[in-house]
């Protein structure tokens, strides 16, 4: 490994545990009214530039969504919207249809094809970030929109490559739930990387799970 991409690596990290420790402050006061919902945003690497807050230009950070947030497109119950799976019942697009990756998804697809493909000359890397691992609606919708994305690069003409990832620090990669009137979901991938780190004498690990290559 070379000292850049060490350099890159250790950035990366660090950025990732700095937005998992902002999405878990937000989900500490969910705790007081029962269980914490699913707060989310994205980080959007291009060509290595890693966003701070407010860095728009080569590099973008969503606004954090809060639970029950989620509207638009990616709602997959929208005549007019992404289409739904059918692996994704009625019930469970319904239930999930407000969450806050919905939010999260559309606003760092705004920025990549309004921004992202003009600057990026080799990668755009998309990292979700959420205190819990997304459920079973959600995983469908990173699905749909990591294949969003290369549709539009491919409409462009950017040769980019385009990874996107989920991050969470859960103390499982996944958990077997139930929503609404019993409908099974699964938060987190069974198929998630335990990825330890060590930050300033700053211990511990996050599930990071890569979508398959579509390219």
């Amino acid at each position: 490994m070379s000292h850049t991409h060490a350099q890159g690596s250790d950035a990366r990290t660090q950025a990732i545990v700095r937005e998992l420790a902002v999405v878990h402050q937000l989900a500490a006061k969910d705790h007081q009214v029962g269980e914490p919902g699913l707060y989310s945003r994205i980080i959007v690497i291009v060509d290595g530039n890693i966003p701070s807050q407010d860095d728009d230009e080569s590099c973008y950070l969503t606004p954090v969504a809060a639970p029950r947030s989620g509207q638009g497109y990616y709602t997959l119950t929208k005549a007019d919207g992404a289409k739904r799976p059918a692996g994704i019942s009625e019930d469970e697009a319904r239930l999930s249809q407000q969450d806050s990756e919905v939010t999260t998804l559309l606003d760092a697809y705004y920025w990549i094809t309004d921004r992202g493909f003009d600057v990026a000359a080799q990668s755009i890397q998309v990292i979700l970030i959420s205190n819990i691992g997304p459920c079973t609606g959600c995983q469908a919708r990173l699905r749909i929109f990591h294949g969003d994305l290369l549709a539009a690069a491919q409409q462009t003409g950017s040769k980019v490559s385009i990874t996107v990832d989920s991050v969470y620090d859960t103390p499982e990669a996944f958990r077997n739930r139930t929503r609404g009137n019993k409908i099974p979901t699964t938060y987190g991938y069974p198929d998630a990387v335990r990825t330890p780190y060590d930050i300033s004498g700053q211990q511990g690990a996050y599930w990071v799970y890569r979508l398959p290559s579509l390219q």
